[in-house]
């Protein structure tokens, strides 16, 4: 408390005079009260440094309780920069070679050199990753760059990105997908005019290519090839109706019409390079063969019926075909056959192939009409054309005007097939593959290779040279981990022990007593372990019942020791067999955490003396607050006391002032 310089005129200087009759009566009480707070941490501090040291040992065993130390597995890998392992609890011990034949990689692809000053566009880049795609909007005039942001943007983008290098020759796009894997492949399709430079931006590999060329012919063979019940009802039709005429050429004409045939699918000027292959006809007409080849028993059967049994199907019989060779060899493509059709009705069935063969003479006649026509100058390809198709039913001239959209379609097909100038491939997607043990082979889209064998992750790092031997990959029970927790074990209590006896013991040299000396707490505590180090765990195996099985004992000084011998025997002879002796609720690791808990523990010994301490200290901060509040009180009074002495004195001595004055 200030007070203030007072007294001046007098000479007494009161505030030094108040601090000196409060300071001894507060000295005393303050050293009470410092003392018991310094005793009271010092106890804590040490009931705390004793329970650290226990809680150590206790988590210790914790491990071995809950078998996690015989557990852990030791990987040894020969070649680390071929590969990596790392083995789970789940592992089993066992020595594995490791081929590794190729690694995962992300797809990439590149554009040829582009004009630094190319527009792209209007059109539409359809780019897809795997199964998953996206569209990327290219607006006219675009720049190579407005591409790539347009593609790096979009926001379906499944993990594309796409970016501009600069060649020594001009700038090219590559675009390259985000994840590794083989299905994780790039494909870009562009829509746009032809002569657009957006066109340069598409990738097809060359399977794709050839696929949409087979594509291209599959589907004229399907569009040509009356395969189909109703396909073959129509050119039946056709065939019908000229079949008459057609069965009226002769030798030398149909020589003819077959070369005409075999270049129907030329376009109908000279310059149409279009190819369906004789081949390609014979393999659709074929088709057709075989789609009426097979007829069920109710339809070649007489009086078949669903419900006869097995005994009266041996009554049935087909009867003996009254046909020559030629009408037999022609019944196998005649629709609706009946076998018992008689010879002189066979003439009148039209086959899908002759039918077809019909066509294919209908479309080279009208292209030698419309030539004759265009030659004679009496009108235009296209007047020609129109009045030759003039000339058909409706049903000849949709069959003849798909073989042109077919034609159109090839040709379409080839040019796109021999004029491909898109992107090109520099680097593959693949996945990573290894060969394991030299007989299976595992891959992964990434380079790890997840559970590769059970409870082991492989990491990829580098191929396996050709002339290298596989990585050796060891997985063994990690006998050093368990070695080292033992090793651990032993030096935490050593380290108790040390700490028990400095803080309950006298130091010789200078006599002074340690915070716990005298305290039960600690002698209880000892006693406790000690006991339970030299039980026998009657579940373990005989030879593995007691700390001494392990090579581990107590030396005169009180401490534990190990004899590595006997340990690295246990640990090698019987490592499967720790977990009984360590292991369970009855094992040697849970005695211990129990005899610890039971001092360390929210109701523990050690914890409910540091309660009761902490409780102590809380008193003294009552007993500190309360000593402030009196010296407050005692300094107050004092100082009022004084000062009311000094005013009486300045009223007495200015009274007699004034009275010397009145004297004279």
């Amino acid at each position: 408390m200030s007070l203030g310089p007072m007294g001046m005129n007098t000479g007494f200087d009161i505030n030094s005079m108040v601090s000196k009759i409060v300071n001894s009566e507060r000295v005393p009480k303050q050293q009470r009260i410092d003392n018991e707070r310094v005793g009271i941490d010092t106890s804590i501090s040490a009931y705390g440094r004793l329970r650290e040291s226990l809680d150590t040992m206790k988590n210790l065993m914790a491990s071995f309780r809950q078998d996690k130390a015989f557990a852990v597995r030791s990987v040894d890998t020969s070649d680390e920069k071929s590969v990596v392992a790392t083995a789970t609890t789940d592992a089993i011990a066992g020595k594995y070679s490791v081929d590794v034949l190729q690694l995962a990689q992300s797809h990439k692809i590149a554009s040829n050199v582009l004009s630094p000053d190319a527009k792209f566009g209007p059109g539409k880049l359809q780019i897809s990753l795997g199964n998953k795609s996206f569209n990327v909007e290219v607006k006219p005039q675009s720049k190579l760059i407005d591409i790539v942001r347009g593609i790096n943007g979009e926001k379906s983008n499944p993990g594309v990105r796409a970016s501009v290098i600069n060649d020594v020759d001009g700038p090219r796009l590559i675009v390259a997908s985000n994840t590794s894997g083989e299905e994780n492949r790039v494909t870009i399709s562009a829509q746009a005019q032809t002569g657009d430079p957006l066109k340069s931006l598409e990738y097809k590999t060359l399977e794709d290519r050839v696929k949409d060329l087979e594509k291209a012919r599959a589907s004229a063979q399907q569009l040509i090839a009356p395969l189909t019940s109703e396909q073959q009802k129509i050119a039946a039709k056709v065939a019908e109706k000229i079949g008459n005429a057609a069965r009226e050429i002769d030798q030398s004409v149909a020589a003819q019409v077959q070369q005409v045939a075999q270049d129907s699918n030329e376009a109908v000027d000279d310059n149409d390079t279009t190819e369906l292959s004789d081949s390609a006809v014979k393999a659709a007409a074929n088709a057709g063969v075989e789609a009426t080849k097979y007829l069920k028993p109710e339809d070649r059967i007489p009086g078949w019926t669903e419900t006869a049994s097995g005994t009266l199907l041996d009554s049935y019989y087909e009867p003996e075909p009254e046909l020559d060779a030629k009408a037999i060899e022609k019944s196998k493509d005649v629709p609706g056959w009946s076998n018992t059709a008689s010879g002189t009705l066979v003439d009148s069935y039209v086959t899908p192939k002759e039918a077809q063969e019909q066509l294919e003479h209908k479309l080279a006649q009208e292209k030698a009409d419309i030539r004759k026509a265009v030659q004679n100058g009496d009108m235009t390809p296209d007047e020609a054309k129109e009045v030759a198709r003039s000339k058909l039913s409706p049903e000849e001239r949709e069959l003849l005007e798909k073989v042109e959209t077919v034609n159109e379609q090839l040709k379409a097909a080839q040019e796109s097939f021999d004029a491909y100038s898109g992107m090109t491939e520099v680097q593959s997607a693949q996945d990573s593959l290894v060969l394991l043990d030299g007989v299976a082979k595992l891959s992964s889209k990434n380079n790890v290779i997840e559970n590769a064998i059970e409870g082991v992750d492989l990491t990829l790092k580098g191929k396996t040279a050709r002339n290298q031997q596989a990585t050796e990959i060891d997985i063994e029970y990690d006998r050093n981990s368990v070695r080292q927790d033992i090793e651990q074990f032993v030096n935490a209590y050593n380290q108790f022990y040390k700490m028990s006896k400095e803080l309950s013991g006298v130091d010789p040299r200078t006599g002074q007593a340690g915070p716990l000396a005298g305290d039960s707490v600690v002698r209880s505590a000892d006693s406790r372990l000690k006991s339970v180090f030299s039980s026998k765990i009657e579940q373990a195996p005989e030879n593995l019942q007691s700390l001494t099985e392990f090579g581990i004992t107590t030396t005169r000084q009180g401490t534990m020791e190990i004899n590595y011998d006997m340990l690295d025997r246990q640990l090698n002879n019987n490592f499967t067999k720790l977990g009984d002796f360590f292991g369970g609720n009855q094992g040697f690791a849970k005695k211990v955490e129990d005899a610890i808990q039971g001092m360390t523990g929210v109701t523990g010994v050690i914890r409910n003396r540091e309660k009761t301490l902490t409780e102590q200290n809380y008193r003294l901060n009552d007993d500190q607050a309360a000593l402030d509040r009196r010296m407050d009180s005692l300094e107050k009074r004092t100082f009022d006391k004084f000062s009311a002495m000094q005013d009486a004195t300045g009223k007495m001595q200015s009274q007699l002032a004034g009275m010397m004055n009145a004297l004279g």
